[in-house]
């Protein structure tokens, strides 16, 4: 008989729904293999780390010029200068001859009473000539005679003695050449700040702050302002003017800045992936980056043209600051990150060079939608390290367009019925039953059993176990939640599980809970969740047969039509905290992911919480969703270099590193995590909307519960976005009330019965 779930479970379910990660990835294939997805060139990087001064910690406002790279960074006051300065340094592109400019300096006649203060650098440019325009803020003060320097509160308490914003021009030594006083813009503020700031050709000069862009001339002169919905940066384009990007009624675009008619010019209609915009050249109006790659929007046509893909360059986006194309046809990228040992700064070069020139390494293809960040940092480092193996990445969500964003998705589908099958997938959000009921899948089970480094034992075993299908194990993840839900055992019942008829009485047994399961939940989205959780029951790929004309699902259909259409967050939003303390909610649904959820859902319910699952027949309604899960294809020409890749994602060291991402699937990890959250000193507190809670150790009792939850896991949460689409087109009806629930129910029966017979 097949597990009957009942749909009120996830109900709760739908608050998380936007929490579940999409990434679907791709395949591997030697050398010898299809190599229609390579492609023809890369750009081939070379990273010059950025040296840094004997008397600097940090750095900011990287900015790139012609010859040189500029930067800013934090100076403490001596003697001479008692307040908190900068200083502007000036390296060369070989990453050598790094120098403070020996003629700027930032003091300023400090009014005596001034106990503290500081001028900082907002941003600054350099014109066609070489000067350097920085943007200033200087800000003296001092505080009440009673106030208390551990008094989080004291900065606000302080008076104000001396304050300024000013722009100033610089030679290239940093001597001062012109200066002018902008404070008169933002009289009357309690807080401003300069987000965007930029030159154009004529050296008139453009400073964001707030809602509001002033453009000044080259003697400092205001010449006049216009209003923003908000400021984003400001950007030279290669015909030597200022753009200003915004979303408007037809999208996201940038508009020009027209100096003579002190107005907005032509507007440039932006790709929805334009996120972060650079300057161009004579060939390319400006550039453009997301997190799959560097654009260039062409001059002559108005097309965006692809320039690189990040993970073929050995890199990701994180980071990422100025950029710049040089005249010789390399691209020059500053680079911040953090590692262990602080703040990691680089020059990298990239340069373009054809696929077939770079070293012989067997090429493994990976397709992804959306693929997440974790994944392209490992990618990256794969990439770095191997000698005999490479990963090619094709995101398919480049294909997905503004009126059809599962595009991509679409166009991978094809390729896959064409016979074009990826080698590695990664079926976070992919039809993975269906996947594997056609045979694509490789048992991973030999794999693991052959590493030497790894056996099934190592794994916590009900995580692998839900998601076998008939003994094999299709796919592999790093981490994973569990869908449940909670609640007071005084008011839900102090055993695990329930049942309908349970779950009913509870909420019957309580009538001054008006939101039980808390705010937000509408039809559609608690229906897309319901089969989400609970697709095995009404889709069975092995057989080629579905149930959406059961009982169970024509029930599902008509809890569901109980829920408004929407909801309208902006008549009432109670925060969680305040609904749960007044008793207007008394059950969570809820993505268990650590032991941090359990400590702070005890304290938010009085002390103590019981898992009860989703409602079910035989009480055991608790799913397991698999984190950034990886499937190898029969079709993959080298089984064990792909496993050698996905084997990365179970490191130790790396899964404690982010143990607060999902439960870590190996044993080892899990131990240590049990061991950290009974440690007192990592208690604490946590807020939420406005709530303080107090978090308390876990005990041994505590520990069983958790360890109970996960190995009563009976089920995997699925994902098949075309049967999702038969089932919200097909409840339209029944929603409006033109059709009833059996109704509705035999016709998504029918049409899902012929989509499963094409598909098979």
């Amino acid at each position: 008989m097949r597990k009957v779930v009942n749909s009120v479970y996830y109900v709760v379910m739908a608050a998380l729904i936007a929490t579940i990660i999409t990434i679907v990835s791709t395949g591997c294939q030697s050398d010898s293999g299809d190599d229609s997805n390579l492609p023809d060139f890369v750009y081939v990087p070379e990273i010059i780390p950025l040296p840094m001064p004997e008397d600097v910690e940090w750095i900011s406002n990287i900015m790139l010029s012609d010859d040189s790279v500029y930067f800013s960074a934090s100076a403490i006051g001596d003697e001479e200068t008692p307040f908190h300065t900068f200083n502007i340094y000036r390296m060369d592109l070989t990453g050598s001859a790094v120098e403070k400019l020996p003629n700027y300096s930032a003091a300023t006649e400090v009014p005596p009473e001034a106990e503290e203060g500081s001028v900082q650098i907002y941003a600054f440019c350099v014109d066609n000539d070489g000067n350097i325009w920085v943007a200033e803020r200087g800000e003296f003060y001092y505080f009440p005679e009673d106030s208390d320097e551990d008094d989080w509160e004291r900065w606000y308490k302080r008076t104000i003695v001396m304050e300024f914003t000013r722009i100033r021009k610089l030679d290239k030594t940093g001597a001062e050449i012109l200066s002018f006083d902008i404070s008169h813009l933002f009289a009357g503020k309690d807080w401003f700040h300069i987000y965007a700031f930029n030159l154009d050709s004529e050296n008139n000069v453009y400073v964001g702050e707030e809602n509001t862009i002033h453009v000044f001339n080259s003697e400092g002169n205001l010449l006049f302002s216009l209003d923003v919905p908000w400021i984003e940066r400001l950007i030279n384009l290669s015909d030597g003017t200022v753009a200003h990007a915004s979303w408007g009624a037809y999208g996201r675009a940038l508009n020009k800045i027209d100096v003579p008619g002190k107005k907005f010019g032509e507007s440039i209609n932006l790709p929805m992936n334009a996120n972060n915009l650079y300057a161009g050249n004579e060939e390319y109006s400006f550039i453009f980056s997301d997190n799959n790659g560097l654009y260039g929007l062409e001059t002559q046509t108005g097309e965006a043209v692809n320039l690189l893909n990040w993970i073929d360059s050995d890199m990701t986006q994180d980071g990422l600051g100025d950029m710049m194309l040089l005249p010789d046809g390399r691209i020059l990228v500053i680079s911040q990150t953090h590692n262990r040992e602080g703040m990691l700064n680089e020059l990298i070069f990239l340069t373009k060079t054809p696929y077939s020139e770079l070293p012989e390494r067997i090429t493994l293809t990976l397709a992804s939608f959306q693929l997440d960040w974790s994944i392209r940092s490992a990618i990256v480092k794969f990439n770095r390290e191997s000698t005999t193996h490479r990963i090619h990445v094709t995101d398919y969500a480049e294909f997905s367009t503004d009126d059809d964003w599962q595009a991509g998705l679409t166009k991978l589908s094809a390729e896959i019925i064409a016979g074009n099958i990826p080698d590695i997938l990664d079926v976070s959000n992919l039809p993975f039953n269906q996947y594997a009921a056609k045979g694509m899948l490789m048992d991973l089970y030999p794999l693991i059993d052959a590493d030497p480094d790894l056996n099934r034992s190592d794994f916590i075993d009900s995580a692998l176990r839900v998601t076998e299908i008939n003994d094999k194990l299709y796919k592999i993840f790093p981490s994973f939640t569990i869908g449940t839900m909670l609640g007071n055992p005084e008011v839900v019942g102090s055993n695990n599980g329930w049942n309908m008829e349970d779950f009913i009485n509870v909420i019957r047994a309580n009538p001054g809970a008006d939101y039980p399961l808390g705010q937000g939940l509408t039809k559609l989205n608690l229906l897309q969740v319901l089969f989400m959780f609970n697709m095995d029951n009404y889709v069975d790929w092995n057989e080629g047969k579905v149930y959406f004309d059961s009982d169970e699902f024509i029930s599902l259909l008509e809890f569901t039509s109980t829920l408004p259409d929407d909801f309208d967050w902006s008549n009432e939003y109670i925060p969680e905290p305040e609904l749960i303390s007044s008793g207007r909610q008394i059950i969570s649904a809820v993505n268990f992911n650590s032991f941090h959820d359990y400590q702070m859902y005890k304290a938010l319910y009085g002390g103590e919480v019981v898992f009860k699952g989703l409602p079910a027949e035989n009480k055991n309604g608790y799913s397991l969703m698999a984190l950034a899960s990886f499937a190898i294809t029969e079709k993959c020409k080298d089984a064990d270099a792909a496993w050698g890749f996905l084997k990365t994602f179970l490191d130790e060291d790396q899964l404690y590193e982010n143990s607060w991402y999902g439960i870590p699937v190996i044993k080892n990890v899990f131990d240590k995590m049990i061991k950290d959250a009974m440690d007192e000193e990592r208690a604490g507190s946590v807020g939420w909307d406005g709530f303080t809670l107090e978090l308390k150790p876990l005990s041994q009792t505590d520990v069983d519960i958790i360890t109970n939850l996960i190995n009563s896991v009976s089920g995997a949460v699925g994902q098949d976005d075309a049967i999702w689409n038969i089932i919200s087109e097909g409840v339209s009806a029944y929603f409006n009330g033109q059709s009833s629930a059996q109704d509705t129910a035999r016709i998504i029966q029918n049409r899902a019965t012929t989509y499963i017979s094409e598909q098979s």
